[in-house]
């Protein structure tokens, strides 16, 4: 007899023979939609419901007396809507804050999971080989759109004659930070507005490039295109984003240590709005919830990410091309545990 194993609540339980997988989801414990189950020989985990193996038979057809309507015999008679007998349904997210599309796999509680920072990086760099082409098309768009705004502003800096050089210190003269020339009032109004923009849509770009890397971390097709295709999502993560920056500020004044955990607390902010659509306190809210005790692992994987990203540079700057793929989706992968525990690092069947 064939040993089943399964997933559910986030861990992985078994083995246990076919006949107890069929009666948990025919008394409704497990959700054959949702409940991913493997076997030995099985490339991948699948969904209960597409293996006729695991599912339970149908129930035998239900004794009619004469003068009783049968079902589907009558209009007046209709088949009941699913849910309204206790019909398992897919797992909701976190309460208040809606639900993420990852294939319908149930959440598990907040810090319930340890994180595994090795799987993560292992996970961004197995996904970085396979969708490369994607990674270095998205990343060439985004760097090549940031550089074509930098030069812009640069030589409207120098016709406006405004020098932004840091000036050094010497024979006796202070240094300055910031724009420092007798330029006018106006032209440097001009300049900090340019330099506004830059900023605008280096977040409106992330927001896309956020999308894309959500896409290829949950096993789903990714496009280019999805650059550009989170503008509704802007306004609040800019006002996400003040809130996030002034905490860590403070923080940081508060000798470094309460920056670096503000940091870490509410650093998933970002993909909480693109992925849940949150808004601007929620989705802060949220990323306090789902990094609860995995804190300290995030602070190793931001440490283990920034050496990977050094020693990229340190191979003669071409390794940044691979480093820099991996730690973001690496990044990603972590979000995605910290919400459905280590499932979020292996492949899926969807």
């Amino acid at each position: 007899m064939s040993e089943w194993y399964y997933v559910h609540g986030g861990q992985q339980l078994g083995p246990v023979p076919v006949s107890e997988l069929q009666h948990l989801i025919s008394s409704g414990a497990l959700d054959a939609k949702t409940c991913l189950v493997w076997k030995e020989g099985m490339a991948d985990w699948q969904a209960a419901a597409t293996i006729p193996e695991v599912m339970p038979p149908p129930p035998d057809a239900v004794p009619t007396m004469a003068g009783t309507p049968q079902l589907g015999a009558d209009p007046t008679f209709a088949a009941p809507a699913p849910g309204s007998l206790g019909m398992p349904q897919p797992s909701p997210g976190l309460p208040g804050y809606g639900q993420s599309a990852f294939s319908g796999v149930p959440e598990i509680e907040p810090g319930s999971q340890p994180l595994d920072i090795g799987a993560c990086i292992s996970r961004g760099f197995e996904l970085t080989k396979r969708h490369f082409g994607i990674i270095f098309l998205t990343g060439l768009i985004y760097f090549g759109i940031m550089m074509g705004i930098g030069i812009v502003i640069g030589v409207a800096d120098a016709v406006m004659g405004i020098d932004n050089t840091p000036q050094h210190p010497s024979s006796g003269q202070m240094t300055s930070p910031g724009p420092t020339s007798s330029a006018s009032p106006v032209a440097v109004g001009v300049s900090f507005i340019l330099n506004l923009i830059s900023k605008v849509v280096s977040i409106f770009l992330s927001l896309g490039a956020t999308r894309i890397g959500l896409k290829l971390v949950s096993g789903e097709p990714a496009e280019v295109g999805m650059l550009f295709g989170e503008g509704s999502k802007l306004l609040r993560t800019i006002g996400a984003s003040i809130l996030f920056g002034l905490m860590v500020f403070v923080g940081f004044l508060l000798l470094i240590v309460p920056g670096i955990y503000l940091a870490i607390r509410f650093g998933q902010f970002q993909a909480a709005i693109v992925d849940r659509d949150l808004g601007v306190l929620d989705s802060l809210g949220y990323s306090s919830d789902i990094t609860n005790n995995n804190r300290m692992s995030l602070f190793g994987l931001a440490v283990l990410s920034m050496l990977i990203v050094l020693a990229g540079a340190i191979a003669l700057c071409i390794g940044v091309i691979f480093a820099i793929p991996i730690v973001w989706l690496a990044g990603l992968t972590a979000y995605r545990s910290l919400q459905y525990g280590p499932i979020a690092t292996q492949d899926r069947v969807a």
